[in-house]
């Protein structure tokens, strides 16, 4: 690849279509060098939960006067080109993410990936973890600021050329990109067993949702169910 791109996101959650982006971190690569970069907070519809917060250490406060996605994705797409992305866990994470926003503004994005961690698992299993963090203290690659978008995808792009140099002539076919064939899920209703719980937990704890019952996904209903046990209880 003459040119790439090496991205990575933070967000609310892990469904790409109930939870948001709130961080998009991205360099652009020519002839293994990087040329331009992408750092962007995203406002979310959505409360950062305490525990992402912990995490990644992006707060309410500082998303707050960000512009949304319906601005930067676009800018995201622009800065992309037609380039191959390359990111850690990008084929069931980030492009998944990417996609289903890029899908859901009516914006096409459709692209070749090459994923590192896929790359590590084949080639060094010997190593107890593949984390981006161990992979980065295995290869003395500087990341101070893990969970940032930005930071790991410049540790992404770093790491890259180190298991490009290690291991292309090895497995060539580990380094070729691929496109991926993800869309959004149909949306699948909740069942009836969920609506009545759902409902019983709302009454008893005096929640009010924010969306109606009946135009709930089976999956949007179980996350809402976790988060009110979580908050609540079961009784």
């Amino acid at each position: 690849m003459e040119a790439y791109v090496v991205v990575d996101i933070e967000t609310t959650g892990g469904h790409p279509v109930n939870n948001e982006i709130i961080e998009i971190g991205a360099v652009y690569v020519e002839n293994g060098e990087v040329k331009n970069s992408f750092n962007q907070l995203v406002r979310p519809n959505e409360e950062i939960s305490e525990y992402i917060i912990g995490i990644t250490g992006i707060t309410n406060e500082m998303v707050a006067e960000a512009p949304p996605i319906e601005v930067v994705m676009p800018q995201f797409i622009d800065f992309c080109k037609n380039v191959p992305l390359i990111g850690h866990n990008i084929n069931l994470f980030d492009y998944r993410m990417l996609k289903a926003k890029a899908t859901l503004l009516g914006l096409p994005f459709n692209k070749q990936c090459v994923d590192t961690l896929i790359i590590s698992r084949k080639m060094l299993q010997e190593l107890p973890s593949r984390k981006l963090g161990d992979l980065c203290v295995y290869y003395g690659i500087s990341l101070e600021n893990a969970h940032r978008a930005y930071d790991d995808a410049y540790a992404t792009y770093k790491l890259y050329k180190y298991l490009e140099k290690d291991f292309k002539d090895k497995e060539p076919r580990l380094f070729k990109p691929a496109t991926l064939k993800w869309e959004i899920p149909k949306h699948v209703p909740l069942t009836k067993r969920q609506k009545t719980y759902l409902e019983s937990l709302c009454q008893r704890h005096q929640v009010i949702l924010e969306k109606d019952i009946n135009e709930l996904s089976k999956s949007e209903a179980s996350r809402l169910i976790d988060g009110i046990i979580v908050k609540y209880g079961k009784a």
